[in-house]
């Protein structure tokens, strides 16, 4: 893609030159970024689901800021249009994709080692007064 532009009259508009340039600069970042990602698509079924996950979430949010980015261009507000929606929608997707992720790096609970904590931690009014916990079974003193 040729970035060259001919400013005309507009060249004497330093505030929408350096805008354009930082758009222009931003561009060819994303260009650079898209052309390392997508040749990745031919691979995508050899690829492991939370990375086709993770591509799809990429792509979709990028093309759809793009556009964006191409309302905005136009002079069309975005806000008002569905666009605005479809990225909702992604950045939801991408935030329940990140607890997936995070779910994974949390700590699991010993259930047996709880369970023993707990037991221990009971207050038991049969074994402070020296008393069997079933009130049936007497102690052999008892019965003498």
């Amino acid at each position: 893609m040729d970035w060259n532009f001919e400013y005309g009259e507009l060249a004497k508009d330093k505030e929408f030159v350096n805008k354009y340039e930082s758009l222009k600069e931003n561009l060819i970042e994303l260009q650079k970024v898209l052309e390392k990602l997508l040749p990745l698509k031919a691979q995508y079924d050899k690829m492991c689901l939370p990375a086709q996950i993770e591509l799809d979430l990429f792509l979709a949010f990028t093309l759809n800021s793009l556009h964006w980015v191409q309302l905005r261009v136009e002079g069309v507000d975005p806000t008002t249009h569905p666009i605005k929606d479809e990225l909702q929608r992604i950045k939801t997707v991408m935030t329940k994709w990140q607890e997936v992720k995070d779910k994974e790096k949390r700590p699991t609970v010993d259930l047996e080692a709880a369970k023993r904590f707990v037991r221990s931690g009971l207050y038991d009014p049969y074994r402070a007064i020296g008393q069997p916990a079933n009130k049936k079974i007497k102690f052999k003193e008892d019965d003498e």
